[in-house]
């Protein structure tokens, strides 16, 4: 019964992570529930859990020193915040017209299991933050104990999973608000995602040049 330790240290875990993750995920999961209702917002929770599971498990096999390079931190928010921005810039550049058209055309499965786990990997913090999480939950285990690597894993596994049926909520959530929104309110809705989304690329995007002056100062230029 060693994993009824790790099983309840993820799930409280994965709660107090969910309540501070607020990424460009967390609003494509919302948009996506209240524009293709439950079956292609479980679909983007989908994307967004596998996305999580290859971050966790690259840390857990130790691959995460990878994230510290200075090379792979700048390039990597680079192109996470170029991505976002132009993201951000499209639905909130979109004209009325064009919204209308853009509800009646179908939403493919595929498309919105992809839009969860590129979103989700493209935030450059989801790489470090993994990385921190999985030290942190190091730290519960002791290192010579039977079953330590199974502990972290299930631990792991247990927040993975915690995040996993919390944005199944906010998708049945996002799926009933969107059922009860005409399509003119759903229209300024999505305006205010894109300009958050706007928001949030700029900041990778200042993320991107304080790691760049960094850089080149310790590099010695």
């Amino acid at each position: 019964m060693f994993w009824v330790e790790p099983v309840f240290r993820g799930i409280g875990q994965g709660l107090v992570i969910s309540l501070l993750s607020f990424g460009p995920s967390f609003f494509t999961l919302v948009k996506s529930g209240m524009k293709g209702g439950r079956s292609e917002g479980m679909k983007v929770a989908l994307g967004i859990f596998l996305s999580e599971f290859t971050m966790a498990m690259v840390c857990f096999f130790g691959l995460s020193s990878l994230f510290v390079l200075p090379e792979f931190q700048l390039g990597f928010t680079l192109v996470a915040a170029i991505a976002v921005i132009a993201i951000g810039l499209r639905g909130y550049t979109k004209q009325y017209e064009q919204f209308i058209e853009s509800l009646d055309k179908p939403v493919r499965g595929g498309n919105s299991f992809l839009k969860g786990f590129i979103l989700s990997l493209l935030n450059p913090f989801v790489l470090f933050v993994w990385a921190g999480i999985l030290a942190a939950v190091s730290m519960n285990y002791e290192q010579g104990e039977q079953h330590y690597r199974l502990s972290i894993f299930i631990n792991l596994l247990a927040i993975l999973v915690t995040l996993f049926s919390l944005d199944l909520g906010k998708v049945f959530l996002s799926d009933f608000i969107g059922r009860k929104m005409s399509n003119t309110v759903y229209f300024y809705v999505q305006k205010y995602f894109g300009l958050i989304f706007i928001v949030i690329g700029l900041y990778f995007m200042y993320r991107f040049v304080l790691l760049f002056f960094q850089y080149f100062h310790i590099a010695g230029f």
